[in-house]
């Protein structure tokens, strides 16, 4: 089997197995087994359970992280790119619940713990397009108001028992987000 589709098939196996059994209870040879390649051939590619684990979140994060610019790019409108970005992120997050409804929560807090290097470059580089959507109409709000806006997507991560109340939570959320960061800022007494 060529370099890259070992690879592929490798990292495809312990994604499958980090959503079956969660990430404590998988095993490099859950990995090796679902794979049905051999075990060095699984450690050449995959490493430690720990380094397969950081690259099926690396390889996630960057086709999410690319789906998300091309999303911004297509949309017209500040409120239509940050709209496609936020609905990237979040189905990612109803990706992982539905591949994974028992360990979800597990996933995304192991994702936080072992690979917060790449959860923070993914989220800074939403927060960059966030603001790069809103800031010629609010430049000073810009980047608070995709602080705010990541927050909020994260917030309905939380809970995607009922994927299209979230969906439907986050255009009425970043509707009401959007329109005040670029409405005329309101300056409020000290």
């Amino acid at each position: 089997m060529p370099k890259v589709q070992s690879s592929q098939v490798v990292l495809d196996s312990a994604y499958r197995c980090f959503c079956r059994n969660g990430f404590r209870r998988t095993t490099i040879s859950d990995i090796v087994e679902e794979a049905q390649l051999s075990r060095p051939t699984v450690y050449k590619y995959a490493g430690t359970k720990d380094e397969a684990f950081a690259k099926v979140v690396r390889v996630r994060l960057e086709q999410a992280a690319t789906a998300a610019g091309e999303a911004a790019d297509a949309a017209r409108s500040p409120e239509a790119k940050v709209l496609g970005v936020l609905t990237v992120k979040l189905e990612v997050a109803i990706r992982l619940w539905d591949d994974s409804p028992a360990h979800a929560y597990e996933l995304l807090a192991a994702a936080s713990a072992h690979t917060p290097d790449l959860v923070a470059a993914y989220t800074d580089h939403l927060a960059r397009l966030l603001a790069s959507a809103l800031d010629e109409a609010a430049p000073d709000a810009a980047r608070q108001a995709a602080d705010v806006l990541l927050t909020f997507t994260r917030g309905l991560e939380d809970d995607l028992r009922d994927t299209e109340a979230a969906r439907l939570g986050l255009r009425t959320g970043v509707r009401m987000i959007t329109s005040g960061a670029l409405s005329r800022p309101v300056i409020l007494p000290a």
